[in-house]
C-alpha cells in the first residue's frame, strides 16, 4: 500500500473548494485506489459529491491536519502547509479560542479583533519580559522582546514592519510595540524621555490619520520611527527617537469620499471652538473641506476630549503655547480659506459672461478671515488666486484664472500650508524626542499602508502599492536567507528554493521607460496631459509582462502586482506628480507677520531618512530652518516631482531595513463591518495572499517545513520499531531506525545537528502509522484483559449464585409458612374491616344527603327571597318609570300651554298698547296722568312718617344694646368663678385619687361589698347589650316597614295603611313598656347611688340607711320615684297611639325615647363616677366596717 492510499483512506478529511467559504472541509466515502478517476467525498454540510481526479493522482484534494495540530500557534509547524491548512487554523485560534496572534515562522500575524482585549497591561509587559520568542503565547509583546533581546546581545540595529490594509490595526500594533520599548528601555532617571516617545502618537494620529470607509482612524501617510537606544553598563536604555514619514496624502485636505472623513485634527478644532473664539469657527458642516464625506461624527470618540489629548501631547513634547496658537489659526486659516467662494465674471458694459476670468467679492468674510488668522494681505491673496503669472526671459504676463483654474489654486495652496505645517510638526517632535547625544543602536518601527485597490484607484494608490511591492520583495529575499541559514547550521544539503520574485513588476514601475520615469517626462512638458501619458504608457510599456492595456479607451491602466492585478485611472496622475503651487501665493505666505507662517513656507523639502544614512553625526529628521536669508527656489525643470522624491525615500527605507534586522507583523483585517470576532473567509484569504503569508507558507512547504528535535520525535515515535533498535544513549541513530523503517525515499527528510527535517506531509503519515499501530497494539491488549476479567466475573458469579440458591430455598420454605399464616388472620380482618367500611359509608351518606337537604332548603328559600325581592324592585322601577313619562309628558304639555298662553297675551298686549298709544295723545288721558303723580307724591309722604318712626324706634333698640352689654360683662365674671370652681374639683379629683390608692390596700375586706358591685355592673351591661340589640332590631323592622308602606301598590294602599298602623301600635306599646322599666330600674340605680353619696359627703356610713342588700330586696313597683309613673300612661289603649298619630309621629315618638333612655344612661355614669370618686376619699378602717356590721345586725 502506497502512503497515498494509506493517507487517503476511507473517513479521511480533505478540504474541497467552495464558491463562498473559499475552502469546505469534506470526508471520504471510499479509499482512494491509484488509478482512480474520482473521489466520492461528504462534504461537513451533509451533501454527496464525486471529484474528479487525473490518473497519476497529481491533483488530489489537500489533506487536512491531525487534530493534535490544529490550533497551533505557529503555522509553519502544521504537517499540511497550504492555504486551508492555515486559514482553518487561524479560524480556529480566532474564532473559537479567541486569540488574536499567530506566529508564521518570523511572521507575527495579528487580526483585529474589533473588541477591547485585556492584553497590554504592565502585567503583560512583565510576563514577557526576558521570554524568548515561543515559550509563551503568541504576542505583539513576544515580538518586540526578541528584537530587544537581540538588540541587547549583539548591539545591532533592528526593525518592525507593521503592514496591512486600512483598518487591520497597523497603527494600534506599532503603538503597542513602542510602548513596550519605552517600558522595558526606561530607567528611574529617564521616565520623561519614555513619557515623549508615547505622547508622540496622538500627535500623529490627528494630523496624520483621518477617518475612511474601512478604518475609524486610517493612518494617511507612512511613518518610521527609530526608538535610539544608549549602552550603559551592558543595558540598552531608550535614549530618544526620530521620526521619518512618506507620502502625507495631501489631496484629503481639500476633497473625502462619500463616507469619509478630513484629518481628524480639523474636526477636533471645530469642536473646542469655544475655546478660541477668535478663530471665528463653527460647525464642521459649516466648512467645505469637511463636509463633502457627509460622516462628520465617529462612534464612541468625542473630538473635544481628543483635542484636549492632543494639546496636551503637544505641550510634552516642547510646542510652546504660542506655537500651538499659531498652528489652531493656520488649521483655521486652512477651513476659511476653503469657504472662499469664487464667482463668475460678467464683461463690462454687458451681462455676457466671461468665460476666461473669475471674480472674488472684496468683502467676502472668510477672504478676510483667512488674511487675519495667517496675518497676510487680504487683497495680495485675492489677486493671485484671481491672475497667474507666465515669465519669459525678460518680462512676464499676468493671465486671469477661469473658476476652475481659481478654485485649483486655492485647493493647491490648502494642501501645501498642511503639508508644511505637517513637515514642521514632525520636525519639532524629532527635536523634543532627540537629546542630541550620539546613540549606539535603534529599533525602527515601521507602520506603512497597506496594499490598496479601491473601484477608483489614482495616483496615491499607486505609489502606496508601489511600495509594498518594494517591502515585499525585501520579505521574500529575507525569508529565502533564513530558511537556507537554518539549513546551513543544521549541516543539510539543500537545493535552491524556488520563489516568487516581484522585480518585473518593480522593473516596470522604476525602470527606464517605465511607468515612473514616463510621468516624469510628461510632467516636464508644457502641454502635456493625462490622456497623451496614458498613450505613452501603452506604447512603451506594453512589452512588460505585468502590464495590461485596457480593452476599451485610454483613460486607465492594468498592473499586476504580487497580490492582484489592480486598474489605475490616469486622471490626476500628473497634477499629483507635480504638486506645483503658485510661487506667487506662497511668496503671499512667506511674507506674513506671523513667524510661524513665514517658517513653514521656507521650509526645505528633504528626505530626512537619507540624510540621517549619510551623515552619522546627525540623528535625523531635522527640519532646515532659513528664515534669515532668501532661499533659492529651483526652477520647474530641476524640481523634483512627488514619485520621484517617493523613489528616492523609498529606496533609502529598502537599504536601511536591509541593514536591520527585520520583524514582521502582518495585521488582517477580519470584515468590512467592524463587528467583534467576526469571519470573513474570502476577505481574510486576499489579505493572506496580499502579506506575503501564504508565500512564506509556501517557502517553508518547498523545503522541510516539519522540523522536530530529536528528543521530541523519539519520545513520540518509539513505538513504531523494536525495542532492540532503539537507544536512549543514541537517540539520533534511533531516530534514524525508525524514519529509515517507515520513510523508503531519502528525499522526503533530512537528519540535521539537532533536528529532523521533513517535507510536508511525512509527519502526517507517520501519525497514521502511529495511530495505526497503537490501534493494533490496544486491540490485542484489550482482548487479553477482556478474558482474564471476564473469567474472572464468571467464577465469581458461580459462587455467588450457589449461595443465593442456598438461600434463597430457605427463604421462600418461610414466606410459604408466613403467607398461610397472613391468609387466616387476613379473613379474619376482613371480616370486620367490611363491616366497619360498611357502616362508615352508611353514616357518610346520611350525613351528606342530609347536608344536601339543608343546603338545598337554603337555596331554595334563597331563590324565593330573590325573586320576591326582584319583583318588588322592578315593580318600584315600573312606578318610578311611569312617573318620570307622565311627568315628562306633563311639563311637556305644560310647555305647549304657556308658548300659546304668551302668544296670545303678547298679541293682547300689543293691541292694548297700540290702543293706549292712541289714548295718550288725548287731552284726557294727560289730566288722569297728572292725577296718578299726586296719589303718588301722597304716598311717599306717608313712607317718609313711617321712616322717621323705625328711626326712633331704632334709637330705643340701641339703648338696650348697652344693657345687654352690662349683662355679658357680668356672664364673663361669672364664667371666671365657674374655672376657679372647676380648678377646685379638679384639687379634689387628685385627692380623691389619692384616697383610692388606700382602699385599695383593703381590698380583700371588701371583697363582698365589690362583688355585689361587680354583679350589679355585669347584669347594667349586659342589659345594656340588650337594650341596644332591642333598639337596632326595632331601629330594622321600623325601616322594613318604611320601605314597604312606601313601595306598595296604590291598589292595596289602604289595606297595608291599616296593617301597618296595627304593627306599629303593637310594637311600640311593646318599646314603650320596655323604656318605663328600664327607666324604673335607672332611677331606683339613681337613688341608691344618691344615698349613697350624701352618706360619703356627710364624712361617715349611715347606719341606719338603706344598704345594697336591702336595696335589692325590694319590690320593682315600689323603687323609683312616683311621678314617673304618673307621667307616661301605660294601660293607655294602643288604638289611640295608632290612630292619633300618623306614621311621621310614631318615628318622633321612637326618637323620644331613644333620647330618655340616653339621659338616663348619662346620669347614671356621673352618680357611679362620683360613688367612685366619694368612697375612695372616706375609707373605713376595718374594725369601723367590723362595728359597723355589728350594729345593722342588732338594728335587724
Amino acid at each position: 500500500m502506497s502512503s497515498e492510499e494509506m493517507l487517503y483512506a476511507q473517513g479521511a478529511k480533505i478540504w474541497v473548494p467552495h464558491a463562498e467559504l473559499v475552502w469546505e472541509s469534506a470526508t471520504l466515502e471510499e479509499s482512494y485506489r491509484k488509478g482512480a478517476g474520482f473521489l466520492k467525498i461528504c462534504t461537513e454540510s451533509g451533501k454527496l459529491k464525486e471529484v474528479k481526479l487525473k490518473a497519476d493522482g497529481s491533483d488530489l484534494p489537500p489533506l487536512r491536519n491531525p487534530a493534535i495540530l490544529v490550533g497551533q500557534n505557529d503555522l509553519t509547524t502544521l504537517s499540511y502547509l497550504h492555504e486551508p491548512g492555515v486559514l482553518h487554523n487561524l479560524r480556529v485560534r480566532f474564532c473559537e479560542r479567541q486569540i488574536i496572534y499567530t506566529y508564521c515562522g518570523i511572521i507575527l500575524v495579528a487580526i483585529n479583533p474589533y473588541a477591547e482585549m485585556p492584553l497590554y497591561g504592565p502585567s503583560i509587559i512583565r510576563a514577557y519580559r526576558g521570554h524568548a520568542m515561543g515559550d509563551l503565547e503568541p504576542h505583539i509583546f513576544a515580538l518586540a522582546e526578541e528584537a530587544y533581546t537581540k538588540l541587547e546581545r549583539e548591539n545591532c540595529n533592528l526593525s518592525i514592519i507593521v503592514s496591512g490594509e486600512s483598518g487591520a490595526g497597523k497603527t494600534v500594533s506599532a503603538k503597542y510595540a513602542m510602548r513596550y520599548f519605552a517600558a522595558v528601555g526606561g530607567s528611574e532617571s529617564e521616565t520623561q524621555v519614555e513619557r515623549k516617545v508615547l505622547a508622540s502618537s496622538p500627535i500623529m494620529e490627528a494630523f496624520g490619520n483621518a477617518k475612511t470607509t474601512r478604518n475609524d482612524n486610517s493612518s494617511r501617510f507612512g511613518k518610521f520611527t527609530k526608538l535610539l537606544f544608549r549602552n550603559q553598563m551592558g543595558v540598552m536604555f531608550l535614549q530618544g527617537a526620530t521620526m521619518h514619514t512618506y507620502l502625507l496624502e495631501k489631496s484629503r485636505v481639500v476633497y473625502q469620499a462619500q463616507g469619509e472623513r478630513n484629518y481628524h485634527i480639523f474636526y477636533q478644532l471645530c469642536a473646542a471652538r469655544s475655546k478660541y473664539p477668535e478663530l471665528v469657527l463653527d460647525h464642521q458642516d459649516k466648512f467645505q473641506f469637511l463636509n463633502m464625506g457627509g460622516a462628520p461624527e465617529i462612534e464612541r470618540v468625542s473630538d473635544a476630549e481628543q483635542f484636549n489629548e492632543t494639546v496636551q501631547a503637544m505641550t510634552v513634547l516642547g510646542f510652546s503655547i504660542q506655537q500651538i496658537a499659531d498652528i489652531v489659526k493656520i488649521l483655521a486659516g486652512i477651513l476659511h480659506l476653503g469657504n472662499i467662494q469664487v464667482s463668475k465674471k460678467f464683461n463690462e458694459g454687458s451681462e455676457e459672461e466671461d468665460s476666461d476670468s473669475c471674480d472674488i467679492f472684496h468683502n467676502d468674510i472668510h477672504l478676510q478671515i483667512t488674511g487675519d488668522l495667517l496675518r497676510v494681505s487680504a487683497d495680495d491673496l485675492r489677486r493671485w488666486l484671481l491672475m497667474r503669472k507666465i515669465e519669459s526671459v525678460n518680462e512676464y504676463v499676468l493671465i486671469p484664472n477661469s473658476i476652475e483654474a481659481a478654485q485649483a489654486a486655492r485647493d493647491a495652496l490648502a494642501k501645501h500650508i498642511y503639508a508644511k505645517l505637517f513637515q514642521y510638526i514632525v520636525g519639532v517632535l524629532n527635536k523634543s524626542l532627540n537629546n542630541g547625544s550620539k546613540q549606539c543602536s535603534f529599533i525602527g518601527v515601521l507602520d506603512i499602508y497597506g496594499f490598496e485597490t479601491f473601484e477608483v484607484n489614482s495616483f496615491e494608490q499607486f505609489c502606496i502599492n508601489y511600495a509594498n511591492e518594494k517591502l515585499q520583495q525585501q520579505f521574500n529575499q529575507h525569508v529565502f536567507k533564513l530558511e537556507q541559514e537554518e539549513y546551513l547550521k543544521e549541516g543539510i544539503t539543500w537545493t535552491m528554493i524556488d520563489f516568487y520574485d516581484n522585480q518585473p513588476c518593480i522593473d516596470l514601475i522604476e525602470s527606464r521607460l517605465g511607468v515612473l520615469d514616463l510621468l516624469d517626462e510628461e510632467c516636464r512638458m508644457p502641454k502635456g496631459s493625462d490622456e497623451s501619458w496614458a498613450g505613452k504608457l501603452i506604447g512603451k510599456c506594453n512589452k512588460f509582462p505585468h502590464f495590461e492595456k485596457p480593452r476599451f479607451g485610454t483613460t486607465s491602466f492594468f498592473i499586476k502586482h504580487f497580490s492582484d492585478t489592480v486598474e489605475y485611472d490616469v486622471n490626476g496622475f500628473l497634477e499629483k506628480n507635480r504638486d506645483t503651487v503658485s510661487k506667487e501665493l506662497t511668496q503671499v505666505l512667506s511674507e506674513s507677520n506671523m513667524s510661524l507662517a513665514k517658517q513653514v513656507m521656507t521650509l526645505e523639502e528633504i528626505d530626512t531618512l537619507s540624510v540621517d544614512s549619510a551623515k552619522s553625526s546627525t540623528l535625523g529628521g531635522r527640519v532646515v530652518i532659513s528664515a534669515g536669508r532668501k532661499q533659492v527656489v529651483p526652477s520647474k525643470q530641476h524640481r523634483k516631482t512627488v514619485g520621484s522624491q517617493f523613489q528616492e525615500s523609498l529606496a533609502s527605507l529598502i537599504s536601511t531595513l536591509h541593514a536591520t534586522t527585520p520583524h514582521y507583523v502582518r495585521c488582517i483585517k477580519p470584515n468590512d463591518d467592524k463587528v467583534a470576532f467576526k469571519w470573513e473567509t474570502a476577505k481574510i484569504i486576499q489579505q493572506l495572499r496580499a502579506c506575503g503569508v501564504l508565500e512564506t507558507v509556501r517557502i517553508s512547504a518547498a523545503g522541510f517545513p516539519s522540523r522536530w528535535l530529536y528528543p521530541d520525535f523519539y519520545m513520540r515515535y518509539q513505538l513504531l520499531v523494536y525495542r532492540s533498535k532503539l537507544d536512549k544513549n543514541d537517540m539520533k541513530l534511533s531516530c534514524r531506525n525508525i524514519v529509515m523503517k517507515w520513510i523508503q525515499d531519502e528525499d522526503k527528510y533530512r537528519f540535521g545537528n539537532t533536528q529532523i527535517f521533513f517535507r510536508a506531509g511525512q509527519v502526517a503519515f507517520l501519525e497514521q502509522v502511529r495511530a495505526n499501530l497503537r490501534k493494533k497494539y490496544i486491540t490485542i491488549v484489550q482482548s487479553v484483559v477482556r478474558r482474564f476479567i471476564y473469567r474472572r466475573q464468571f467464577l465469581r458469579i458461580q459462587e455467588v449464585i450457589n449461595g443465593i440458591q442456598k438461600h434463597a430455598r430457605g427463604y421462600l420454605a418461610r414466606e410459604r409458612t408466613q403467607k398461610m399464616r397472613e391468609a387466616r388472620a387476613g379473613l379474619i380482618l376482613s371480616k370486620y374491616a367490611r363491616g366497619w367500611l360498611c357502616r362508615r359509608r352508611y353514616l357518610r351518606l346520611r350525613h351528606s344527603i342530609s347536608g344536601i337537604q339543608t343546603y338545598a332548603r337554603g337555596m331554595l328559600a334563597r331563590n324565593k327571597f330573590h325573586a320576591m325581592r326582584d319583583h318588588y324592585r322592578a315593580v318600584q322601577i315600573q312606578r318610578f318609570v311611569r312617573g318620570a313619562l307622565a311627568r315628562r309628558a306633563y311639563q311637556k304639555r305644560r310647555r305647549n300651554i304657556i308658548i300659546c298662553q304668551a302668544a296670545i297675551r303678547r298679541f293682547l298686549a300689543r293691541r292694548k298698547f297700540k290702543r293706549m298709544k292712541a289714548e295718550a295723545k288725548t287731552i284726557s288721558h294727560m289730566e288722569n296722568k297728572y292725577m296718578g303723580l299726586e296719589n303718588k307724591i301722597i304716598s311717599m309722604q306717608q313712607r317718609i312718617d313711617e321712616l322717621n318712626r323705625d328711626n326712633s324706634n331704632l334709637k330705643h333698640k340701641t339703648s338696650e344694646i348697652s344693657v345687654l352689654k352690662m349683662k355679658l360683662e357680668l356672664k364673663k365674671t361669672l364664667e371666671a368663678e365657674f374655672k376657679n370652681v372647676k380648678a377646685a374639683c379638679q384639687d379634689k379629683d387628685k385627692l380623691i385619687e389619692a384616697l383610692n390608692k388606700q382602699l385599695e390596700a383593703e381590698r380583700d375586706e371588701k371583697m363582698q361589698l365589690l362583688e355585689e358591685n361587680g354583679h350589679a355592673q355585669e347584669e347594667w351591661i349586659s342589659q345594656k347589650q340588650t337594650w341596644r340589640l332591642e333598639n337596632e332590631e326595632l331601629r330594622r323592622q321600623i325601616d322594613e316597614i318604611i320601605d314597604m308602606a312606601k313601595n306598595a301598590e296604590v291598589s292595596q294602599r289602604n289595606q297595608e295603611d291599616r296593617m301597618l298602623a296595627e304593627i306599629d301600635n303593637r310594637e311600640l306599646n311593646e318599646a314603650y313598656q320596655r323604656a318605663i322599666k328600664d327607666k324604673e330600674v335607672i332611677e331606683n340605680e339613681n337613688f341608691m347611688l344618691k344615698e349613697e353619696l350624701s352618706r360619703l359627703t356627710a364624712g361617715s356610713f349611715s347606719l341606719h340607711g338603706r344598704k345594697a342588700s336591702n336595696a335589692s330586696s325590694q319590690n320593682e313597683d315600689d323603687v323609683g320615684y312616683a311621678s314617673a309613673k304618673n307621667t307616661l300612661d301605660i294601660n293607655r289603649p294602643p288604638d289611640l297611639l295608632s290612630k292619633n298619630y300618623s306614621y311621621n309621629d310614631s318615628t318622633s315618638l321612637v326618637v323620644k325615647l331613644r333620647s330618655i333612655l340616653e339621659e338616663e344612661k348619662q346620669k347614671h355614669k356621673v352618680l357611679q363616677e362620683q360613688y367612685i370618686k366619694l368612697s375612695s376619699r372616706h375609707k373605713p378602717t376595718e374594725d369601723s366596717f367590723r362595728s359597723a356590721c355589728r350594729l345593722a345586725g342588732r338594728g335587724t
